[in-house]
């Protein structure tokens, strides 16, 4: 069984989604350090000036937080207003914005216990539209070995523990990840090598590495199609 194990970020890029399509599995790395000013909690939209930056405020926590114990702070509701009113002024004209407006304006006021509680939240609506239908654990709902320390150890009991034979893994994991580690958990490993897709975009020339919003708004029900390369 091909897996993924990822950890849970704000309105992700077309990668992220890549990896999910093409898995049996994906885990939700979530008992791992939250790091603040990171992709855990902020991500890009384009709008015509070009890139904007959307961060979710949090809690402070001390500095080995897991993701899953992260709560967002008591402006967070205001702030999700404000990236929709951003969201909504940059794709009001987009040709899939009234496709996707009522539906993304109810997360958008929707409540929310904690950071992973909504960056999941939207990873499933994301997916859900788009039609991606790879089954979703959590590494924090699993019987993991707590005496672990090293990180591919690590991976090798979740991959053991939710039966993925072979796991996906992004391409910057190639300089952490010990293969040799993998290997002698029978777990194989595969690499992604993602070319980035150029597809219809808003405000002039095309900028890569959106969050998967730019994506549905220009291209709708074509984005997964556009994610896989089949266009």
């Amino acid at each position: 069984m091909i897996g993924t194990i990822l950890q849970p970020t704000y309105l992700p890029w077309l990668g992220y989604f890549e990896m999910i399509d093409k898995s049996d599995i994906f885990v939700v790395y979530d008992h791992v350090q939250f790091v603040k000013k990171s992709w855990h909690h902020r991500n890009k939209i384009k709008n015509n000036n070009g890139e904007l930056l959307l961060s979710l405020p949090t809690k402070r926590k001390h500095l080995k937080t897991p993701i899953y114990d992260i709560s967002l702070s008591s402006e967070y509701e205001r702030v999700l207003n404000n990236h929709w009113m951003s969201i909504s002024y940059a794709y009001k004209n987009s040709r899939f914005f009234g496709d996707y407006s009522e539906s993304l304006s109810e997360l958008y006021t929707s409540k929310y216990s904690s950071l992973m509680e909504l960056t999941v939240t939207f990873i499933k609506y994301f997916c859900k539209q788009m039609g991606i239908k790879t089954r979703i654990e959590f590494s924090s709902k699993l019987n993991l070995d707590d005496q672990l320390t090293n990180g591919t150890e690590k991976i090798a009991d979740i991959c053991k523990q939710v039966n993925i034979s072979t796991l996906y893994d992004a391409n910057g994991a190639k300089d952490i990840i010990e293969i040799k580690i993998l290997k002698n958990n029978n777990i194989n490993v595969i690499f992604q090598n993602y070319q980035h897709p150029v597809y219809t975009q808003m405000f002039g020339e095309f900028i890569p590495y959106m969050s998967i919003i730019d994506l549905i708004m220009n291209e709708g029900d074509k984005s997964l199609d556009i994610i896989r390369g089949d266009f």
